[in-house]
């Protein structure tokens, strides 16, 4: 008998059968796909510490720890790439920034940047350096698909077991407890169902009459062309203005993001809006001097799981089955956290030892 079935193989799901199997679990992934296919391959593999929530900092640090030996861990390839990572703020959030940017530094490397400390180093790319930001040199990003696919060879190597392009029609429950899955190739018992399922989440629990909180966001990130090359620009957060994004060295640009403010029914977003891009161009021009010059050249567009805690879902649901445990809900950041996340889902599924 499967003890554990993880639903669902993107990032989340892969670490999370990684980290069972690697403890002589027996776990089973069931992926509906080819794992990495569905939001995990719109994910930009941006790994950083520094947040305005000092757990997810904290959180965060362990996925830099453990990306930048990927292959220690896992004895499969995932090139980290050394971009740095610049959290820009606002006058009124530089003095938890700065708080925070010293405690992290005993962890990772994190520098607190004036304001005319940061127009020194990035002047050529900052319109607006007021506030002041934290600088991660040593931060960067993976491709998502290399981190996936490692993870789940890996945890095949271990005894775990992949079953591809399998759906999970349902739980199956007996007397409140989880006792499996349904797939259109029959039941799959197990004492634990983690559900990993990321933008699927809401609607697979509503259409099985299980209460929970969470909603869909869509998601769009602009890939920007500036008039003259932008070498070495870094990966970027803005919390004053609400812009994101990285360089994207295939393309020379940088791709961009700011919140859309739209909750799909479903996981289909459609194409592009330019209404968005037009709002994502504006909101990172005030930052950013090259973005006047720019133009769009497409983009990416998905939809997220997002829940009401920043720290997202995981563990089980106050009105859940027992046995059911989710994994979920990151509001789009879930990719440097899936390290700790599936140490964590460990912890929950193996207990005290």
């Amino acid at each position: 008998m499967a003890e554990t079935v993880v639903v669902g193989g993107g990032v989340i799901g892969a670490a999370i059968f990684h980290a069972l199997a690697t403890q002589g679990e027996e776990v089973t992934l069931v992926e509906r796909h080819r794992p990495g296919l569905g939001a995990s391959a719109w994910s930009g593999g941006i790994v950083r510490a520094f947040h305005h929530e000092p757990q997810l900092s904290d959180r965060a640090a362990q996925g830099w720890d453990y990306y930048r030996e990927f292959t220690t861990h896992t004895g499969e390839r995932a090139s980290f790439t050394t971009s740095g990572f610049l959290s820009l703020v606002g006058p009124e959030q530089r003095a938890y920034a700065r708080r925070e940017a010293a405690r992290i530094a005993s962890r990772t490397p994190a520098l607190w940047l004036e304001p005319d400390e940061l127009a020194a180093r990035f002047g050529t790319i900052l319109s607006d350096a007021g506030g002041g930001g934290v600088w991660e040199p040593e931060a960067g990003y993976l491709d998502p698909m290399d981190v996936v696919r490692g993870w789940t060879r890996a945890g095949q190597r271990a005894g775990g077991t992949v079953l591809t392009g399998t759906r999970v029609l349902s739980l199956a429950r007996t007397a409140g407890r989880v006792t499996g899955v349904l797939t259109p190739g029959g039941p799959l018992r197990a004492d634990t169902v983690v559900l990993a399922t990321g933008p699927a989440t809401p609607n697979q629990l509503t259409s099985w009459g299980i209460r929970h909180h969470l909603w869909l966001q869509t998601i769009q990130v602009d890939l920007r062309l500036p008039s003259v090359p932008m070498a070495d620009h870094p990966a970027f957060a803005d919390h004053r203005h609400g812009t994101n994004g990285r360089p994207d060295p295939d393309s020379g640009g940088v791709f961009t993001g700011y919140p859309t403010g739209q909750r799909p029914q479903d996981e289909g977003c459609g194409d592009l809006d330019p209404a968005c891009t037009a709002r994502a161009g504006d909101a990172a021009a005030r930052r950013f001097s090259w973005v006047a010059g720019s133009k769009p050249v497409g983009g990416l567009r998905a939809a997220e799981c997002h829940a009401p805690s920043e720290l997202g879902a995981v563990g089980p649901l106050a009105d859940g089955p027992e046995g059911l445990l989710l994994a979920t809900g990151f509001n789009g950041g879930g990719f440097k956290m899936a390290p700790w996340v599936a140490s964590e889902v460990a912890r929950q599924v193996t207990g005290p030892r």
